[in-house]
Order: C-alpha cells, then structure tokens, then sequence
C-alpha cells in the first residue's frame, strides 16, 4: 500500500501531548497528520466514528473500535494501538474487514510493575493514610508488615506480570502466579514460580496483585466470591484492567474488614464514577497511570508510529 495521499489520525492521548518531538515521522512517511479532539480518555461510538472519516491509519489509545464504528470507517485499514490491551477492539470484525490491528508489548513492563510494588509498599506500611493524618494534626504509628515476610500471587503472567515476579523475588516476598498460556507455564517452571488456580492460590495468600488482560476470562474475576475467598486481612492491588475486578465487592469487603486494603489503578468504568469507592478508608486510587513515565511513553511512541508506517506503506 503506497504512503501517498493517506490520512493517519493519531487518538493516544499520550502521543498528542508529545506529538511536536513526533511529527516529522509522519511527514517523511508521506502521511498527513489530523489530530481529532480527544477530550477524555479515549474515543467511542459516533465521536469515534466522526473523527475517524478518511483516515487510513490511527495510532490509538483506548478506543472502542466496536464492529459498528467500523461499519462506518471504509477507508480504515491498520489500527496501531498505543499499548498493550486490544480488548476496545472487534479483532474478528476487523479481521474480516481486512484492517491490521497491531499492539506494543514488552514497552512498559517494567513501569506498571514499579506502579504495582509503589501500591504494595503503601499498603502494608500505611503511608498513605498516615499522611493524610500527619496533614489533618494527628501523628500515627501504625504496626506495617515486613515486605520480605509476604506471600503473594500474581494473576497474569505475560511481560508486566513476569516483571513484577522477579521484583517481588527480588525483595523476598514468596511468589506464586496464575496464568493459562503454555508459554507463561514453562517461565513460571523456569523461575520457581508455583502456578495454579486464581481464586485457590488467593485463599493462602497476603497479597493478591493483577497484571491480566481483559478478556472473557478475566472479566468479573474478582467478583464477591473470589474476594470472600481471599485470606482474611490481606490485600487485593490491580494495576490489569479494570473490569477484572467489581469495584463493589471490593467495596463491600473494606468495609466488613475482610480485606486489610486494596489498591486500584483501574476501574469498571473510567474515570472513576462509583463514589462509594471514594471514600473508603485502607483503599488507594488511581487513575490508569501505570505506564506514564517520560521514558515508556516515548519508546512506546517510536514503536507504535513504527507499526503504522510499516502496516500502510507494505
């Protein structure tokens, strides 16, 4: 397919803020540049559908490429997603209308994993709730754990969840992890990491730390049942997807004491909507930021204008 004449959008919201040091690789691509509003997180349904008219080719964030958004796109023919997760897009549908779809693994591993052991380190030593009562005058001394003295389980094995494995190693945290591929099986067996089932190895564990795509298996995992399950006192951190885990269920079990603390750098829907999750004590929030650091977000941008340029100049 020859670069000539094509409209290349760009929708990642981290590649628009940085698109100045960017531009020039598209130009030499023979791409023209549109840059369509995006004004929250991503883009869905007719916004999608209004900005996407005539482009050939998106470097995408969460974008929801629903079967029904590309009904309306013919000239749409690679889809390059900024990131790893692809469960906003049809595959199958794009499949059959003959659009590339490609992703960026192994660019930020490293950075979610730090995200996820910051929550674990702010967790059992309580640092965020006791700065909030140094601020408010008070000066407690909470009794934290020893991050050497845990267990944990990490659900999801691919680069993110292999990461935070070997760190939690690192630290002598003892280590088991859950993931169903063959190829996360034999590293597991490479590196003494005992799998097994997601809900029976959260019943022995401290710490249960989600690093999984999203996907028909993992939607709803971590519902009511799977956190009544967990050991009691212990702690649930998900740097994953969102919709893994049920933002109320976890709710519930913070207040009842079941779990210890949880932290959630993402959520059912984004941003956060759910205002009970607000204003819950021994609960940590973010806001889907794992992967924002100067140095993934601009390897991240090289690979995933790379994978355009290729997929519409071949």
């Amino acid at each position: 397919m020859n670069a000539e004449a094509k409209n290349v959008a760009v929708t990642c919201t981290h590649l628009i803020r940085d698109i100045d040091d960017y531009r020039q690789s598209f130009t030499d691509a023979g791409f023209t540049l549109v840059l369509p509003d995006v004004p929250g997180q991503e883009l869905a349904g007719d916004e999608l559908v209004a900005a996407m008219q005539g482009i050939s080719g998106v470097v995408a964030g969460d974008d929801q490429f629903t079967s029904d958004v590309m009904a309306q796109l013919p000239d749409l023919k690679v889809i390059s997603k900024w990131g790893i997760g692809l469960d906003g897009i049809d595959l199958p549908n794009a499949a059959e209308r003959g659009i590339t779809v490609t992703n960026t693994p192994g660019m930020f591993g490293n950075e979610v994993a730090e995200q996820g052991l910051g929550y674990l380190f702010a967790l059992v030593r309580g640092i965020v709730d006791v700065d909030r009562e140094v601020r408010a005058g008070g000066w407690p001394k909470p009794v934290g754990r020893s991050i050497g003295a845990l267990t944990a389980t990490v659900l999801g094995l691919g680069d993110i969840g292999r990461t935070l494995v070997t760190k939690l190693q690192a630290l002598g945290v003892t280590v088991s992890g859950s993931d169903p591929s063959p190829e996360a099986a034999e590293w597991a067996a490479a590196n003494n990491v005992p799998v097994g089932d997601a809900a029976e190895l959260a019943r022995d564990v401290d710490v249960v730390m989600i690093t999984a795509p999203l996907n028909s298996a993992t939607r709803g995992m971590v519902d009511a049942d799977f956190i009544d399950g967990m050991r009691a006192g212990s702690w649930l951190i998900n740097v994953g997807r969102g919709p893994i885990v049920v933002g109320s269920a976890v709710a519930d079990a913070i207040e009842r004491g079941h779990l210890a603390g949880a932290a959630l750098d993402v959520f059912e829907v984004e941003p956060l909507a759910d205002e009970r999750l607000r204003h819950l004590p021994n609960l940590i929030l973010g806001s889907h930021n794992a992967s924002n650091t100067y140095e993934a977000c601009h390897r991240t941008h090289v690979k995933a204008i790379e994978n355009l340029v290729t997929n519409l100049t071949n």
